[in-house]
């Protein structure tokens, strides 16, 4: 079981922490930069770090030698609401976006290419 914990927190580590800290500089594919504002790709980071944080929680509390009925209680107290959260940031920033295109467009690289067009 230990051997999976560390796999889990290596896999977490490796993948989601370079992608959380890269999408809230700002870093994404072509295809999410052209249909995203560059404030909901940083919610999007955000939201992976949430994911991150949440992750780690069950792998770490099983390494330091929780007892089983406070590692339950933790789970409990905070999977629910940590996942309800990344669900908030994200739905909040494409409804953010939704309006903003309403209103108006922002510039992006969308506005770019269709200038090489027109």
């Amino acid at each position: 079981m230990t051997v999976f914990l560390w796999c889990w927190i290596g896999l977490f580590t490796g993948v989601l922490l370079p992608l959380g800290i890269a999408m809230l500089r700002g870093g994404a594919p072509r295809r999410a930069r052209t249909r995203w504002s560059p404030a909901r790709t940083r919610v999007q980071g955000v939201a992976v770090l949430v994911l991150y944080g949440g992750g780690m929680v069950p792998a770490v509390a099983d390494l330091a030698g929780m007892l089983r009925e406070a590692a339950d209680i933790l789970l409990s107290a905070t999977s629910p609401h940590l996942l309800f959260l990344i669900l908030g940031l994200q739905g909040g920033a494409a409804l953010s976006d939704w309006f903003g295109r309403r209103t108006g467009p922002w510039p992006g690289p969308s506005t770019a290419q269709s200038r090489q067009f027109g």
